[in-house]
């Protein structure tokens, strides 16, 4: 799935489907690391994103593990702080893609509703906490449509069994998460 420019005729993509904030999300199959497993209680970082619910140790390796729908939704909640300063998209109704779940995200913190960790592949070690795996779906390429809320960590969005899902691009997430804080650098 990392190549997705053009896509051939009868070309097909394999998606991990997930759910977190009765949100479905998937990423390629082909970047994940592994089966999902039973999500360890996190190690939280001091001064960390929203998105970034900590670090987890998967296989003997560290991962920071990111809550998508908080990705999602800090995306969402930039377009409307934006829009009731003036700004584009003013008075728009956002979309459900990557709106108003921002308490429920609150809720579910609190309950520790994030049962299932996915690890993912890349350089970035990462992992995303859900509360279920879905399964894994094979669909066309050409089904994978732009989501309507633009967003660098979002790779396309999807109808499937009725439910619109997003699919995360993972090379982009870390970023995504980190965005509007400084990585703290190295002393010399």
């Amino acid at each position: 799935m990392n190549s997705h420019e053009e896509a051939g005729p009868g070309e097909t993509r394999e998606l991990l489907l997930m759910r977190a904030g009765g949100r479905v999300f998937a990423v390629g199959l082909d970047e994940t690391d592994g089966d999902a497993q039973a999500c360890p209680q996190p190690t939280p970082l001091p001064h960390a994103p929203h998105a970034v619910l900590g670090v987890v140790c998967l296989r003997g390796r560290m991962r920071t593990l990111l809550d998508p729908l908080a990705l999602v939704n800090s995306q969402g909640e930039a377009d409307a702080a934006q829009s009731e300063r003036g700004g584009a998209g003013g008075g728009e109704k956002q979309s459900d893609e990557g709106a108003g779940q921002s308490e429920g995200v609150a809720e579910q913190e609190g309950e520790g509703a994030r049962h299932v960790v996915v690890a993912l592949r890349g350089d970035e070690q990462l992992a995303l906490a859900v509360e279920s795996v879905e399964g894994i779906v094979r669909v066309p390429a050409a089904a994978l449509a732009p989501p309507r809320r633009p967003a660098p960590h979002l790779r396309a969005a999807l109808e499937h069994e009725g439910s619109s899902l997003l699919v995360l691009d993972p090379s982009r997430l870390f970023d995504a998460a980190m965005r509007g804080t400084e990585r703290r650098r190295p002393r010399a």
